[in-house]
């Protein structure tokens, strides 16, 4: 979701989900910054105070940070993996300044790092970083209550694991303090420690930018059951820039992508839509090439060809021909939206908003059957 999320949900309906009371325990959110690097660097105009098992040292101005098999080189200084970094200000990390601790840990393909800090911090970033400052007041408020419900929810379906989110439309854009704008923290701030429940207990809050149409069952989606989670009518997103759009694919482009994701393709010859959800979004599609078919289905296809060239599955494929430009046979889609389609559409919530509708009412409205409750308050724990 830069501004759009593209959400992919692995949830286990078995699981009892931890009541409000247990959701709060702490009130952090570790965020993953990166998991595949080699080194990395941070910085403070304090002095850092990094911590490791066994170990407490005190560095100024800069850390840098190395794998070293399975343990962990600071400054050059050989420590065991994980440690944890802090400065008596905000420190640094690829010129995104930061709040609270880096948690860095050696892993096979490199260093983890995560960012562990208040989960009110968190939201404050997140809201900017996924819609612009300048909506209604009320907008920004329903999705700063959203984005809290969404952190703690995978928090807890994650438990003991070595993070709760990504910084990424995988999870939840976030940026760190750079991208905080008084005008979403005021929204935050509002509705701190408020958040989206169902029967007790913390509801799943997946969102997108642009339905263009009537939202999405998350069954059709992820094949997730939930009462609060089942399509509505949207017909208030139509000012949105995605509200309907064009694309050209080349064959070439569509080939290479189902390769680098695992499937045998030889030259393409048609993509064609099998069926489709009760919203009209394309429920599977149907690929043939030279070397057989492939089926694929919903969302399947936007995650392997990517979320920037295929925007949504509401979508007709228009024609397929040949581009002057490049010579290349191709497919052209006209479609509508971006996202998943599921939950809360964030350029219809902008419109109830400027209609004079409250936060409540707005998330009442796209998650029917929930309500707004606080987390309980408890103290924090250390990451």
């Amino acid at each position: 979701m830069g501004r759009l999320i593209a959400l992919v949900v692995i949830v286990a309906i078995g699981c009892a989900h931890a009541v409000v009371a247990e959701a709060a325990d702490g009130h952090r959110i570790r965020v993953a910054l990166s998991s595949d690097r080699g080194a990395v660097t941070v910085t403070s105009a304090e002095p850092m105070l990094v911590t490791a098992p066994g170990v407490r040292r005190t560095f100024s101005g800069r850390v840098v940070v190395r794998r070293d098999g399975a343990r962990i080189r600071v400054n050059g200084i050989r420590l065991a993996s994980p440690i944890r970094v802090t400065g008596r200000s905000a420190i640094e990390l690829d010129g995104a300044s930061l709040r609270g601790a880096l948690l860095i840990s050696a892993h096979e393909k490199g260093l983890l790092v995560v960012n562990a800090l208040d989960l009110e911090d968190y939201v404050k970033s997140v809201v900017p970083s996924e819609v612009p400052a300048t909506w209604p007041l009320e907008a920004l408020k329903s999705q700063a209550i959203v984005s809290r419900t969404y952190a703690l929810y995978h928090r807890e379906e994650r438990g003991p694991q070595d993070f709760d989110v990504d910084a990424t439309t995988q999870s939840q854009v976030y940026g760190g303090l750079g991208s905080e704008d008084p005008a979403t923290s005021e929204a935050v701030d509002a509705t701190a420690g408020l958040v989206v429940t169902y029967d007790g207990r913390l509801a799943l809050t997946p969102y997108h930018s642009t339905s263009s149409g009537p939202t999405e069952d998350a069954a059709e989606v992820w094949g997730i059951d939930l009462p609060y989670l089942k399509g509505v009518e949207c017909p208030f997103d139509a000012s949105s820039p995605v509200f309907q759009w064009d694309r050209r694919l080349s064959f070439e482009t569509i080939e290479s992508a189902l390769r680098e994701a695992g499937y045998r393709v030889g030259p393409l010859a048609t993509v064609t839509p099998l069926g489709r959800n009760r919203s009209g979004r394309v429920s599977a599609v149907r690929i043939l090439h030279a070397e057989g078919e492939i089926i694929l289905q919903g969302e399947a296809l936007r995650r392997i060809i990517g979320y920037q060239r295929l925007p949504s599955m509401r979508f007709d494929v228009v024609d397929v021909d040949v581009d002057p430009r490049d010579h290349g046979f191709g497919v052209r889609f006209h479609g509508g939206g971006w996202g998943h389609g599921v939950g809360l559409c964030q350029w219809g919530m902008k419109a109830l908003a400027e209609r004079g509708w409250s936060a409540d009412r707005i998330i009442d409205y796209y998650y029917p059957g929930t309500t707004l409750d606080h987390v309980a308050s408890r103290p924090h724990r250390a990451p």
